[in-house]
């Protein structure tokens, strides 16, 4: 038996030396280097563990599979234009006061996982594929899906809808462009303990008896005063506000109204290089790209009193920040029906269609709309965000969901 085993145990020996001498040579190399790269190990940490660890007592521990930058980046004084941060910070604070200690990696992760087989988790909450094969690593968690886009069969039929309709136009066919990233059809294909949505439930009722809703909290620039607008001017001006993926989100569409519209000015915020140069953005003074614009900032400000709307014809955004963004500064938000938006619809206009020959009519009838109309609308609008879009409001609602489902599994 043993000269049977012999070889096995020979090459079990040269893998542990070969293991050995790897690690002895990165950690080498890693001495020499990491000084380098100082800034990226500050913003680019994989794994936070061990957040409300409690020594003496037998807690409850959970992981969220999200995002790891906020306990990394200097929130106070940095102009991230994303609200995911600070929202991961209010999903801990309340997981913290529920009790559990809390692990957070990357949503799409797989490499933290090594460091995670160990542990044991009472709840596992977020999204991607290492929400997905944790969920099957400890199926007795209770496992909360958190869905921050649209129903990826939704996604993936209504985007290529786009494609399509680009391809007819322009004679160019784009790669797929958002669908598929962070939620794949094989994730929701399994039945979690529960799932969180900002986007429709319509989807999600044939798997869920009660999907929870939230809504995502936006961007507040301290400078804006919305007071004063001269509505005759500001009616003709609408904002897209974005940043990668400006196909998905309906912005060639705009460009092909208004480069047939002069008197009517269309203001694009965050577009990338990579959609300017496939976009071929044309040249003409009310097509106005601002490149990225810092929320926080004057010349945003500057925007939010210029515009009367927040356009994004996006064909499945889930709830943009963009959106909650300008509602907060009183824009009105011209959105898709379906994709997102339903639960405001007192707040917004809904639009049926993306084609043009539907989409080109509505814009210009509200570039026409009167100025009581729009003052009452866009107070209305921000009244409404500050309610239901402040940081606050987020982590009270999510207090809310996580507190109900831990009672009924208690």
């Amino acid at each position: 038996m043993d000269q049977v085993n012999a070889p096995a145990v020979a090459q079990n020996r040269i893998n542990a030396l070969l293991y050995t001498l790897k690690v002895k040579v990165t950690n080498r190399f890693w001495g020499y280097v990491k000084d380098y790269f100082y800034e990226q190990r500050i913003y680019d940490a994989a794994l936070v563990q061990n957040l409300n660890y409690k020594v003496a007592s037998a807690q409850k521990k959970a992981v969220i599979c999200y995002v790891t930058s906020s306990y990394f980046f200097d929130l106070e004084n940095s102009s991230m234009g994303r609200t995911q941060p600070y929202e991961v910070l209010s999903i801990v604070k309340v997981l913290s006061d529920l009790g559990y200690c809390i692990d957070i990696i990357g949503c799409n992760d797989l490499k933290s996982l090594e460091h995670l087989k160990s542990k044991r988790y009472d709840l596992i909450f977020g999204f991607g594929e290492a929400f997905y094969q944790l969920t099957c690593l400890y199926p007795s968690a209770i496992s909360i899906l958190y869905m921050t886009e649209h129903h990826p069969d939704f996604s993936f039929r209504e985007e290529r809808k786009r494609l399509d309709y680009f391809k007819e136009r322009h004679y160019k066919e784009p790669q797929s462009l958002r669908s598929g990233i962070f939620y794949k059809v094989h994730h929701l294909q399994k039945k979690y303990s529960h799932v969180i949505t900002m986007s429709e439930v319509e989807p999600l009722q044939n798997q869920y008896k009660k999907p929870y809703t939230i809504f995502p909290s936006g961007i507040v620039n301290l400078q804006f005063d919305g007071k004063g607008k001269d509505y005759n001017i500001t009616r003709k001006n609408f904002l897209w506000l974005g940043s990668t993926n400006a196909i998905h989100k309906g912005l060639d569409l705009l460009l092909d109204v208004f480069r047939e519209k002069d008197d009517m000015v269309l203001h694009i915020g965050g577009l990338s290089q990579k959609d300017r140069k496939l976009l071929a953005l044309p040249k003409r003074e009310n097509l106005v790209d601002h490149g990225f614009i810092d929320i926080k900032s004057s010349a945003f400000a500057g925007l939010a009193r210029t515009c009367s709307y927040l356009v994004l014809p996006s064909c499945a955004e889930g709830f943009a920040t963009s959106v909650t963004t300008g509602m907060l500064h009183g824009l009105i938000p011209v959105v898709m029906k379906n994709t997102g938006f339903n639960r405001i619809a007192k707040y917004a206009v809904l639009l049926d269609d993306f084609k043009l020959d539907y989409l080109r009519p509505k814009l210009i009838e509200l570039s026409e709309k009167d100025e009581e109309w729009l003052n009452d609308m866009s107070e209305s609008v921000t009244a409404f965000a500050q309610t239901n879009f402040s940081i606050c409001a987020f982590e009270q609602n999510f207090k809310d969901i996580l507190t109900d489902i831990v009672v009924k599994h208690d």
